[in-house]
């Protein structure tokens, strides 16, 4: 008997039927051929034998994560694509002359990662200073680190700071009087990780020429202390700009090279798809330009995202619409944000922060959002709109019921971005209007205990990221750094979702809200992949989607939950081609 007569045998590769030059084969199947839904083939009377794969992969534990074939032994790929999977004695019989056998013994393979929530825009912090949490001790060692830089720097240098995070860090906080203590002849302007708040001196507010009479730019801020005077403290990215023009850039070369850096980081934690939550929102056409220039280096992941609301016009103009832009580019969104950062103190929240009268601040208006919901879905584009606080959640469901308010959306997956402090009643609100979530899981794990202790206190911090409760309310969900807020890496965002440890102190934050390593693992990849609109891409393995792989040194559904995090990456795939060893 033939191999293809073997019951449960191969999925057959759908992209024949597309492929005129291989339609051929469908006659010789037409005769008693049928695609079983387990992915096996019934019994043909003949049936020509399929053209050989480039390469099998073999393993004893290959999770696809589909529902028709969950466990296989054996992969095999064709241009690129899965041309059959299943067991090892039927997959080796697409073994022609020329097939690459890989074998990977007891190594799980697993689908690639996808992190559904990054930034481009980060990748030209690489030389900045680093004044965050883990490589600074407290606030009085950051102001060292920039009085030690300005003791350095030459005419014209700037001290850029970045990671900043009054949160974590203990002592006096950054304003405009103290960044002149340390450094009053060189600009200084310094990044909360968070990517909301930013701290200047005086003399970088003198080269950017603002001043007391400068209004308040558009969804921004200007801190100012009780005379109205300028302090130093600048909310949200418009509040940015003006200093970013004056301020020394990479060149495009750099930026390649730092945003190629990012990716190539990415494909070393297991990832084979980023998706970017704010294309555009820093140099507008030209983040889109940068990342198109970095496609073509061919990096080993491909990448999706989403264009920032505030140049909706601009990308109108330009004739963007969604879809894909190259062969592993493509565009699917428009992101939006209502509010900052719980963290910052700038996420809009129902009820103030502990010890003050501060509930944060929409960034828009509730009206704007729900105009720019309504344009964007008008247009065919997914809406991914930021919310942190529990009001802002509100404002953006809020906004969504009357933009598209009994309309069918489910496919657009339209999303609500880290949706941090997230209550049963919108989850009911959320699954109506057919809007999931994209959970900074990070945000347990990392600030769980200053949000329960400092920020917010128990009962909302309890709220925070409900995996368990989203999955429960009929939500799909994922798990996503928003790097560079945390580092990209899906084994310790799955870890994160499974344990909801606090780094500070120790401790669980909640634990009614943890999921199963199984839950974590669809989060970053095949849910991820739903999200981002790549699940007919790649985000699990099945006959026709590409060759995307992560290969493990243990599988995480299985390990111990606290080793999650340390499991090795032994190498990433992309459409069956190695791009990254350990």
């Amino acid at each position: 008997m033939c191999n293809a007569c073997n019951p449960g045998y191969l999925q057959f590769l759908h992209q024949y039927v597309e492929n005129p030059s291989r339609r051929w084969l469908l006659k010789g199947m037409a005769a008693g051929l049928g695609v079983l839904g387990t992915g096996g083939m019934v019994p043909a009377r003949a049936a020509p034998r399929t053209e050989s794969a480039d390469t099998i992969f073999l393993s004893h534990q290959i999770r696809t994560m589909s529902p028709r074939v969950p466990h296989a032994q054996a992969l095999a790929v064709k241009d690129g694509r899965i041309l059959a999977i299943g067991r090892r004695q039927d997959v080796l019989g697409l073994k022609g002359a020329r097939t690459r056998v890989v074998d990977f013994g007891d190594l799980p393979v697993l689908p690639g990662f996808v992190d559904p929530h990054m930034h481009s825009n980060f990748c030209g912090l690489r030389p900045w200073l680093d004044v965050g949490p883990f490589t600074t001790s407290d606030l009085t060692d950051v102001r060292r680190k920039i009085a030690d830089a300005a003791g350095r720097a030459k005419a014209g240098d700037w001290i850029q700071g970045k990671m900043l995070d009054p949160s974590l860090t203990p002592g006096q906080p950054l304003s405009r009087t103290e960044l002149d203590r340390v450094a009053r002849d060189v600009p200084v302007f310094v990044l909360e990780s968070n990517g909301h708040v930013a701290y200047v001196n005086s003399k970088a507010i003198e080269m950017a020429g603002i001043s007391k009479e400068s209004q308040d730019p558009p969804q921004a801020r200007y801190g100012r202390d009780h005379l109205g005077e300028l302090n130093g403290r600048l909310e949200e990215p418009p509040a940015f700009l003006p200093f970013v023009a004056v301020m020394p850039k990479p060149t495009p070369t750099d930026f390649v090279g730092f945003l190629r850096a990012d990716l190539d980081e990415a494909s070393a934690k297991g990832c084979t798809a980023l998706h970017d939550c704010g294309i555009g929102g820093l140099y507008a056409e030209g983040d889109l330009a940068l990342i198109e220039a970095v496609m073509q280096t061919d990096p080993g992941v491909r990448y999706a995202g989403m264009l920032v609301s505030t140049h909706f016009q601009k990308w109108k103009e330009m004739g963007l619409r969604p879809g894909q832009r190259s062969r592993r580019f493509t565009l699917n969104g428009i992101k939006a944000w209502s509010d900052g950062s719980n963290q910052g103190g700038t996420g809009y929240q129902r009820e103030p922060y502990l010890g003050s009268k501060n509930r944060g601040a929409l960034n828009y208006t509730p009206k704007e959002i729900e105009e720019v919901i309504r344009q964007a879905h008008s247009a065919g584009w997914q809406l991914g709109v930021h919310a942190n606080g529990d009001a802002a959640i509100d404002v953006t469901l809020d906004a969504f019921e009357r933009a598209i308010g009994g309309q069918d959306s489910a496919d657009l997956r339209h999303r609500i971005e880290h949706c941090s402090i997230l209550d049963e009643g919108q989850i009911a609100r959320m699954r109506r209007l057919g809007v999931s979530p994209s959970f900074l899981i990070g945000h347990v794990h990392f600030w769980g205990r200053a949000f329960r202790d400092r920020l917010l206190g128990p009962a909302r911090a309890n709220r925070l990221d409900p995996c368990r409760s989203a999955l429960a309310g009929g939500l799909r969900i994922s798990l996503h750094s928003d790097y560079n807020v945390t580092p990209i890496d899906p084994l310790r965002c799955m870890q994160n979702a499974v344990l909801r440890d606090m780094r500070e102190g120790g401790g669980i934050l909640n634990p009614s809200e943890t999921i199963t390593p199984l839950q974590a693992l669809r989060a970053v990849t095949i849910d991820a992949a739903w999200q981002c609109h790549l699940d007919h891409i790649c985000g699990s393995l099945e006959v026709g989607k590409a060759a995307d792989l992560v290969v493990l040194e243990a599988d995480p559904t299985k390990v111990a939950h606290d080793r999650i995090e340390s499991i090795r990456v032994h190498s990433t795939w992309l459409d069956g081609q190695r791009r990254f060893a350990a």
